[in-house]
């Protein structure tokens, strides 16, 4: 995301923008900084979203009657939270984009993975 972000505000990560119906083509680089931000928002993608559901309903013990309970509550919160991610970016920061600039528009998700990655690592030790 954050590779993203930066093609999406450095004007030399950037193609120049049309001027009338003319619309210059982008650099090479600018097509390598943008692609490979692509494949590693696919890649991380990928790698992690089969595997994150599985990670949580492995913390709760299938012999303990309560925690059954729990895990099935895990299940149903993580799909209610994987949802309203995916409605909140399918309208909200299509809306910042399209009224503030893609680089807004990368940058809260870029923003709040960060924040996702220091709250992870601060709780590694529990």
């Amino acid at each position: 995301m954050c590779t993203l972000t930066l093609s999406a505000t450095i004007p030399a990560l950037k193609p120049v923008e049309c001027e009338g119906s003319l619309c210059p083509s982008a650099t090479t680089a600018q097509y390598a900084v943008f692609f490979l931000g692509l494949y590693l928002v696919a890649l991380g993608t990928g790698c992690i979203k089969p595997c994150v559901s599985s990670f949580g309903a492995d913390q709760f013990d299938d012999t303990d009657p309560r925690e059954r309970v729990k895990k099935g509550s895990f299940f149903n919160w993580f799909y209610f939270c994987i949802n309203v991610g995916a409605l909140m970016s399918s309208t909200f920061l299509v809306w910042i984009r399209e009224n503030a600039g893609w680089g807004l528009g990368f940058g809260i998700p870029s923003l709040f993975m960060g924040i996702a990655i220091i709250s992870f690592f601060s709780a590694t030790p529990r």
